[in-house]
């Protein structure tokens, strides 16, 4: 591949900071797309909004080169509707202004996830597979997904939809961290000498089969679909399931704290009221963050411990195609991440 240059929309979220990791590690040229006058990463940034195909035509000369986009750009809003076509719109404008620049583009990679399948209803079709019919819409990772089909069957040009379920890994900000969740929640357990109880119904906690994405391997996926050409719609997980009931324990352990019972609250009202104690422990322990809600926040963990029903994806399609990194298990993915967060000064 000759010319190797991605757009990077969505790079300060968990999963735009492992596709830059990834693309970097790669050799590829990068730059990056946001909202924001700065970016997280050293690589070249565009401050544009997405909701503006003006705002992105500014940006035309430095479209010129780009190859692939990859796309993780996410405005959530409560109204489906609504969300599917704010988000709907972003994606659009920004294929438009660079298909009008960069005559070069030859790939468009996006993040889907579990909601393709339906797993912000509650339940869903499992283990999902990707030839799995849709749920009665609307859901913007449709509106995507018909778009970058319909430009590739007008242009050649191909599309790849990589689908992870709960990804692990590194960010701030971000509404959908769980690993970021359970660092801050177990350290608080910790500091109060509290049990690490589940904060969810017994039947999640024991019962309910689940299973995540280490972000590192969502971007391994990224390379692997762009380098090799793998166009479609891929599940991207760790290759493992669980139970909550399995990992907690070994959670508990890291902790340092006893493993507690199913207990149901809501997160994100108690973390909310809690915001005081975070400040001080993060000032005793001389931690990066103070803000607990920089760090993570309640809802995400509010909606994922309370599922009551399997929550799992089929990864054969990937692997058939010869993505063979999904081989590790997700308890040594959630210890890896509190690790890296300890390490990092964001947990003491």
């Amino acid at each position: 591949m000759n010319n190797r240059h991605v757009l990077l929309a969505g790079a300060s979220g968990v999963v735009g900071f492992a596709a830059h990791d990834a693309f970097q590690q790669a050799g590829w040229q990068i730059t990056t797309l946001g909202r924001s006058p700065q970016s997280p990463h050293a690589s070249a940034h565009l401050s544009a909004d997405l909701t503006s195909l003006d705002d992105l035509r500014k940006h035309h000369a430095a479209f010129e080169s780009v190859s692939h986009i990859f796309y993780a750009a996410l405005k959530q809003d409560a109204d489906p509707g609504v969300e599917a076509d704010i988000n709907a719109q972003m994606f659009e404008n920004l294929v438009t202004a660079v298909r009008a620049s960069a005559t070069a583009l030859k790939h468009i990679i996006f993040i889907q996830g579990g909601k393709v399948y339906g797993a912000h209803l509650g339940v869903y079709r499992t283990p999902a597979r990707e030839e799995d019919s849709r749920h009665f819409p609307p859901n913007l990772y449709f509106r995507h997904e018909d778009y970058a089909r319909k430009i590739g069957d007008e242009t050649g040009i191909g599309w790849t939809a990589l689908r992870p379920d709960i990804v692990i890994g590194h960010s701030f900000g971000s509404p959908m961290n769980l690993g970021n969740l359970i660092g801050v929640y177990g350290t608080i357990c910790r500091e109060t000498g509290t049990a690490l109880h589940f904060p969810g119904p017994d039947e999640a906690w024991r019962h309910t089969l689940v299973n995540i994405t280490d972000s590192r391997i969502l971007g391994q996926s990224a390379i692997w679909a762009a380098e090799n050409e793998k166009y479609g719609a891929f599940n991207i997980t760790n290759g493992d399931v669980f139970r909550w009931s399995h990992v907690w324990p070994k959670l508990a352990e890291w902790f340092g704290v006893p493993v507690g019972e199913a207990q149901p609250i809501s997160l994100s009202e108690r973390l909310s009221a809690l915001k005081p104690l975070w400040a001080s422990i993060a000032d005793k322990a001389q931690l990066k963050e103070r803000d607990i809600d920089r760090l993570a926040l309640g809802g995400f963990g509010d909606f994922i411990f309370h599922v009551q029903k399997d929550a799992i994806f089929d990864v054969t399609k990937a692997r058939q195609q010869g993505f063979d990194a999904m081989i590790k298990r997700s308890d040594e993915v959630l210890i890896d991440h509190l690790e890296a967060m300890r390490s990092s000064r964001l947990i003491p």
